[in-house]
C-alpha cells in the first residue's frame, strides 16, 4: 500500500480510538441527558483509499461536527462553490453507490490489517536461520575487508627499510635507463624487458605533468611505473551485475567485461596461442601493452627464461589494468568486504589468476603483509576460494605477525565449513604462541595432533627430529590425505623450524594420546581449487599426488586459464570466449594423429627386429595388461592398439591378399584407443599361430625376403633392392 494511504489509515485508527473513549465518558456521566442522534459514519474518513474525492472529505467534516463530545481531528477540506452545492445534495440521503464504496473501503482495510498480522506472525524458525546466515556472512565480510594501503608492496618496503628503499629504487631506475640508452634508440638486439618498456627518451618527453602520470599514481591496486607504455585498456571495463550473490545478504556482484574491440583482441590472442611461438605473443603485447591475457602468458615466458623481475612486472601491469577500470562502488564495497566476482565468468578468472601470481611473487620478495592483503582480496571477492589461497593465508598470517586476525579467522564459519579447515587450523598453535599464550598454544597443538596424527608424523620427519610415540608410524589413510599432508608440509615446514615451535611441538606430541585414527572424520575430497593451486605451484612431488583425471587429462588447460570450470558451468558473454575449448578439441585431434603416426613407426621397427617367440611374449604381456582390473579404459585402449599392430590386425590386406568383396582383413577404420587407421598399405595378418613365416612383404609382389633362423627376416626389403645384381646382393648379405 502507498505511503499516503497508510498515513490516512493511521489517522482513522486514531479517530476510532478517540471515539471509543468519548463513548465510555458518556456512559459514566449520569447528569447529562442521553441524546439520540444518528451514529456517525466511522469509516467515512477512509474514502481517500477509494480515490480521495472532495465530496467525501466534506461529508466526513459534516458528520464529525454532529458528534459534539468527540474531538474533531484536523482533516483536509477544500472549499469551493462546486463542492458546497454537492454537499447540500448529499445531505438528504446516501446513495447505494456510496454504501458500496464504504463496504469496499472496509474490505480493503481488513485485507491490509490481515497482511500486517501475518507479517508480524511469520515463521520464527525462518527468522532465526536468516539471522544466523546474515551474522555469519557479516562476520566473514568483516574479517576479509581490504585495506588498499596494504595492497602496495612499496608501502611495506618503506616501513621495513625506510628511506633506503627510495635510494635503491632510484639507483635501479638509473641503471635501467643507462642500459637502454647504451643499446640505442633503434632497440635492436635488446632483451625482453627493454623491448616491452618505454625508452628513457620518451619518459623524459612525457615529464610529470602528463595525464597518464596521474593514472600511475592514483591506481587503487598497484602503483604504476614510468617504464610502462602509455596506452588505453582497449575496451576492458567493469559492470555491476546484481545486488546479491549466491543468496548472501548485503553483497553486490560485479564483473569485468569486454567490448567489441577487446573481444577482437581476445580472438587474435587465441590464434597466436595456437602458433606455439612465444615471440609472436611478445610482439602482440608490445602493440597492445595492457591486454591482460597476453600479460599473463608472456609473464610465464619470462619466468621460464628465469627473468623473475619481468615476470613480476607483467603481473603487476595486469593488476594495474584491472585497477584502472574498477568502479568506485566496487572499491568501496571491497573496504566493507561485500563485493563479489563470479569465477565462472572467463573475464573474471584472469583477475583471480593475476592475483594468485601476485601473492606468489610477493612471497618470493619477502613482503608477507602485502601478500596477506592480496590473499584476503582474492578470497573476499569469492568465498569459494577457486585458486586455493587459503593454503597461503595461514602461512602469511604467521609471517606477517597477524596472529590475532588469524585466530578470529579460524573461529569463523569460513574455516568451520571448509573441508580442509583442519589443515588450516594446524597452524593455530603458532598463532597463539606468537601472542605469548603458551597454555592455549599447547592445548591447540594437542588437539591438532590428535585430529591429524599423519600430518604431524610427516612434519616431524621433515624437521629431522625424533617422532614421539603418539604419532610414530602413522601414515595417511588414502591419497587425498596424502596430498593434503604433502601440501601442508611443503608450505608450512619453515614456519615450524625454530626452537620455540619445535619445543612446543615436541611437548604437545608427548602429551597427546595415541588415537585410533581410523575413527577420525573422513578425509576431504581433493577439490579443483586445490588442483589449480598445485598446478600453479609446479612442484613435481605434489603434482604427482593430484588425481590424474583432474590434472593430466584436463582440457582445455592453458597458462592464461589453468583448469577452468566445465564448459557447461561457464557464463560466456561472447562466442570468442568459447575458443579455448575449440582449440583444445582441435589440438587433441592433432595430438592423436601425431601419436598414431609415432606409434605405428615405433611398432613397425620393433616388429621387424623380433622373432616369433619374442613377439608372442610381448603380445601375451599386452593382453595381460588389457585384462588388468585396475587399468582404466584409456590404458586398455592403448594396449589393444599395440596388440592389433603387433599381430597385424591393424593393416589392410592379409596373407592371401585381398579378400572377397575387395576388403582386407581389417578391424575397421577406427582402431582401439581412438586412433584413426589411415594406413592403406602395410603388412598383412597371416595368422602366425598356424604359419611358419608370418612376416610377408606387401610392397612389391616381385620381391622375396630372406629369412634367417627361426623365421626372422634379415632386413626389410626396399624397392632399390630389386635392382641389385646377384653379386651386390651377395656382398650386401
Amino acid at each position: 500500500m502507498a505511503t499516503r494511504q497508510m498515513r490516512k489509515l493511521q489517522k482513522q485508527q486514531e479517530l476510532l480510538r478517540l471515539q471509543n473513549e468519548a463513548e465510555r465518558e458518556d456512559d459514566e456521566s449520569e447528569d447529562e441527558p442521553i441524546i439520540t442522534k444518528p451514529k456517525p459514519n466511522a469509516f467515512a474518513g477512509f474514502a481517500a483509499l477509494g480515490g480521495g474525492d472532495d465530496d467525501d472529505d466534506q461529508d466526513t467534516e459534516e458528520e464529525t461536527k454532529e458528534a459534539e463530545d468527540v474531538p474533531e481531528p484536523v482533516a483536509p477540506a477544500k472549499k469551493s462553490k462546486k463542492s458546497k452545492k454537492k454537499k447540500k445534495k448529499g445531505k438528504k440521503t446516501e446513495s447505494p453507490a456510496a454504501e458500496k464504496e464504504e463496504e469496499d473501503d472496509l474490505d480493503e482495510i481488513d485485507r491490509v490489517l490481515e497482511e500486517l498480522k501475518l507479517k508480524d506472525n511469520k515463521n520464527p524458525v525462518s527468522d532465526i536461520a536468516t539471522s544466523n546466515t546474515a551474522n555469519s556472512t557479516s562476520q566473514i565480510n568483516e574479517l576479509l575487508r581490504v585495506n588498499f594501503q596494504h595492497l602496495k608492496a612499496i608501502n611495506e618496503m618503506r616501513k621495513l627499510f625506510g628511506s633506503a628503499i627510495e635510494a635503491a629504487r632510484a639507483e635501479q631506475a638509473a641503471e635501467a635507463n643507462s642500459r637502454q640508452q647504451q643499446r640505442g634508440a633503434a632497440r635492436q638486439n635488446v632483451d625482453l624487458e627493454t623491448f616491452l618498456s618505454v625508452p628513457p627518451a620518451v619518459q623524459q618527453q612525457l615529464g610529470k605533468r602528463s595525464m597518464f602520470e596521474t593514472v600511475l599514481r592514483t591506481n587503487p591496486f598497484i602503483e604504476g611505473k614510468k617504464t610502462w607504455p602509455r596506452d588505453s585498456t582497449r575496451g576492458l571495463k567493469m559492470v555491476r551485475v546484481t545486488e546479491s550473490f549466491n543468496g548472501e545478504p548485503g553483497v553486490a556482484e560485479f564483473a569485468f567485461a569486454h567490448d567489441k574491440t577487446y573481444d577482437a583482441l581476445e580472438g587474435n590472442f587465441y590464434g597466436l596461442v595456437q602458433m606455439y611461438d612465444p615471440m609472436q605473443l611478445v610482439y602482440f603485447l608490445s602493440r597492445y601493452p595492457y591486454h591482460v591475457s597476453s600479460l599473463i602468458q608472456v609473464s610465464k615466458v619470462a619466468h621460464q627464461d628465469q627473468n623473475s623481475y619481468l615476470a613480476h612486472d607483467l603481473i603487476e601491469r595486469a593488476l594495474f589494468t584491472f585497477g584502472r577500470v574498477s568502479l568506485s562502488d566496487f572499491r568501496k564495497r571491497l573496504g566493507d568486504g561485500t563485493a563479489r566476482l563470479d569465477f565462472n565468468r572467463p573475464e573474471n578468472r584472469q583477475f583471480f589468476l593475476a592475483g594468485y601470481n601476485q601473492i606468489k611473487n610477493l612471497v618470493l620478495k619477502g613482503t608477507y603483509r602485502t601478500a596477506l592483503e592480496w590473499a584476503k582480496f582474492v578470497l573476499s571477492v569469492n568465498h569459494d576460494d577457486p585458486y586455493g589461497v587459503l593454503n597461503w593465508i595461514h602461512i602469511l598470517a604467521i609471517r606477517a605477525y597477524e596472529a590475532k586476525w588469524f585466530i578470529e579467522l579460524c573461529n569463523s564459519p569460513l574455516i568451520a565449513n571448509l573441508g580442509t579447515g583442519r589443515y588450516v587450523k594446524a597452524t593455530l598453535p603458532l598463532a597463539k604462541l606468537q601472542l605469548k599464550d603458551n597454555a592455549g598454544a599447547r592445548a591447540a597443538a594437542i588437539e591438532s595432533i590428535e585430529e591429524l596424527p599423519w600430518l604431524f608424523c610427516a612434519l616431524f620427519s621433515a624437521l629431522n627430529i625424533d617422532t614421539p610415540r603418539s604419532v610414530w608410524g602413522v601414515q595417511p589413510r588414502d591419497d587425498e590425505e596424502a596430498l593434503h599432508t604433502k601440501l601442508y608440509v611443503h608450505l608450512a615446514k619453515d614456519i615450524w623450524n625454530n626452537p620455540a615451535a619445535i619445543s612446543l611441538l615436541t611437548e604437545a606430541a608427548n602429551a597427546a594420546r595415541k588415537v585410533d585414527f581410523f575413527g577420525l572424520p573422513p578425509s576431504p575430497v581433493v577439490s579443483l581449487a586445490t588442483a589449480r593451486f598445485v598446478y600453479l605451484d609446479n612442484t613435481p612431488e605434489l603434482m604427482s599426488a593430484v588425481p590424474r583425471k583432474m590434472l593430466h587429462t584436463a582440457s582445455p588447460n592453458f597458462d592464461f586459464d589453468p583448469l577452468p570450470p566445465p564448459k557447461e558451468d561457464n557464463i560466456f558473454s561472447s562466442p570468442t570466449q568459447k575458443m579455448p575449448w575449440s582449440i583444445a578439441e582441435d589440438d587433441g585431434e592433432h595430438r592423436q594423429t601425431r601419436l598414431h603416426e609415432q606409434a605405428q613407426a615405433a611398432l613397425q621397427m620393433a616388429r621387424a627386429r623380433m622373432n616369433e617367440e619374442q613377439l608372442r611374449a610381448v603380445v601375451d604381456d599386452a593382453r595381460a595388461r588389457i585384462d588388468d582390473p585396475e587399468a582404466d579404459e584409456e590404458q586398455r585402449g592403448v594396449w589393444r592398439r599395440i596388440v592389433d599392430v603387433l599381430t597385424g590386425q591393424g593393416w589392410t590386406g592379409g596373407a592371401g591378399g585381398v579378400a572377397e568383396g575387395g576388403e582386407g582383413n581389417q578391424r575397421g577404420d577406427v582402431m582401439p584407443g581412438g586412433w584413426e587407421d589411415d594406413f592403406d598399405e602395410g603388412w598383412g595378418d597371416d595368422d602366425f599361430e598356424d604359419e611358419d613365416h608370418w612376416y610377408e612383404d606387401q610392397l612389391d609382389p616381385e620381391l622375396e625376403l630372406e629369412f634367417g633362423p627361426g623365421g626372422t627376416p634379415n632386413r626389410r626389403a626396399t624397392v632399390e633392392d630389386a635392382e641389385d645384381s646377384d653379386e651386390e646382393e651377395t656382398a650386401r648379405r
